[in-house]
């Protein structure tokens, strides 16, 4: 959400079709976003996952949606994905 506000600013800005304090509201959403981090990365276990990732596999047939799935999973675009 805070970086469709950016966008919108950097698109928008001169024809006020944006609001003024949409700047100041994304930075507040950003520091939020960054305690939040900042407090999973401290706990032991979460942590972890962040740093380090998870491993996962996603067998199946061809054509049935695995790279879909994990794109959906990993909030990812379809973009790059591999066959195979």
């Amino acid at each position: 959400q805070a970086l469709a506000h950016v966008e919108a600013y950097i698109d928008f800005s001169e024809d006020d079709n944006v609001e003024e304090d949409v700047l100041s509201r994304v930075a507040e959403a950003v520091r939020a976003l960054e305690q939040e981090v900042g407090a999973h990365l401290q706990d032991g276990r979460r942590g972890e996952l962040l740093r380090a990732g998870v491993r996962a596999v996603i067998a199946g047939p061809p054509n049935v949606g695995k790279s879909s799935l994990l794109n959906l999973l990993g909030e990812r675009d379809g973009d790059g994905a591999v066959p195979g």
